[in-house]
């Protein structure tokens, strides 16, 4: 059974992927491990094209993503794991935690990153020193009994037992 009744979707989102590289870095005599400079002007670029594009779909459900990376130049060239990890981050929902509890603060393309349970396709792609872009492709998968992640699970017998499916 599939959950997400919107289908599949895809975007062309343009601007040189960056890989988050978490550095650490002193703050106030604490070391902290936060993201690269390079990483946190890509999030700005490719939340404000999401932005632009209006309503856009919200993944509950398992999903395949496949990204496609051009890359401006070989300069500090990424691991394609990287690079995955931090698309993922950046269209995954964000959330604020006060008082141990976890507040919605912004919804974006999946509930959650662990939603993804297929990454076939996704390849550096190549250079396009005029054109660098993620090609970004959501397909949903279906919503087994049998999966492993407790929290599909769980999604699974709430929708069976509502008699959804």
């Amino acid at each position: 059974m599939i959950i997400d009744e919107q289908g599949p979707w895809e975007a062309v989102i343009p601007g040189h992927p960056a890989t988050k590289k978490n550095s650490p870095i002193l703050v106030k005599g604490r070391a902290l491990v936060l993201p690269s400079k390079a990483y946190k002007a890509y999030e700005k670029l490719f939340r404000k094209e999401l932005e632009a594009m209006g309503s856009l779909p919200h993944y509950e459900g398992p999903v395949q993503l496949t990204a496609e990376y051009w890359l401006q130049d070989r300069r500090g060239y990424p691991d394609l794991n990287g690079l995955i990890q931090a698309t993922q981050d950046i269209i995954s929902d964000e959330y604020s935690h006060k008082d141990h509890k976890k507040i919605l603060k912004r919804q974006w393309l999946l509930a959650d990153d662990r939603l993804v349970k297929s990454l076939d396709g996704c390849r550096i792609a190549g250079i396009d020193r005029d054109n660098p872009r993620t090609i970004l492709r959501i397909t949903p998968l279906p919503l087994m009994a049998y999966d492993a992640d407790p929290q599909l699970v769980k999604l699974y017998k709430e929708k069976t037992q509502c008699g959804l499916f």
